[in-house]
């Protein structure tokens, strides 16, 4: 019993650690409709995806509702250069700005202070500079 008690919970602790997959794309026309500049899958979470170069549309998809993403205009997803948050599959366009580098929360992560996350299961940009484009 203790064996199939820690193998269900190995499983569960190894389905949450997979957060998905995310295209980036080098033209806004291309972007989710179009045929992807570069891809990534089998992502783990709590992961930047920091592709070399600059970028004008990025989809992240294959996750959970409740995980967080967000896209940067600089390499590293530092906090300072987050120019749009969602929860969940989407797909963002650059504005006057490149993006740079995306960040896959795991499912479920909570702020620093505790709280539940902020605006969990909505779609919000930071910033003006990114549109984001509802996925089907």
């Amino acid at each position: 019993m203790q064996f199939t008690n820690a193998f269900l919970a190995t499983l569960a602790f190894v389905s949450t650690v997979s957060a998905g997959s995310v295209n980036f794309y080098n033209s806004k026309d291309a972007t989710c409709g179009g045929s992807p500049s570069l891809e990534y899958r089998n992502l783990g979470c709590n992961t930047c995806i920091d592709p070399a170069g600059d970028w004008w549309g990025v989809q992240v998809f294959d996750i959970n509702s409740n995980q967080r993403i967000s896209v940067h205009n600089q390499d590293k997803c530092t906090s300072a250069s987050q120019v749009g948050q969602w929860y969940g599959n989407t797909c963002a366009k650059a504005g006057n700005t490149a993006l740079r580098s995306v960040w896959i929360a795991c499912a479920g992560q909570r702020l620093a202070n505790g709280t539940e996350v902020a605006n969990a299961g909505q779609n919000s940009a930071d910033n003006d500079d990114v549109t984001f484009v509802a996925l089907d």
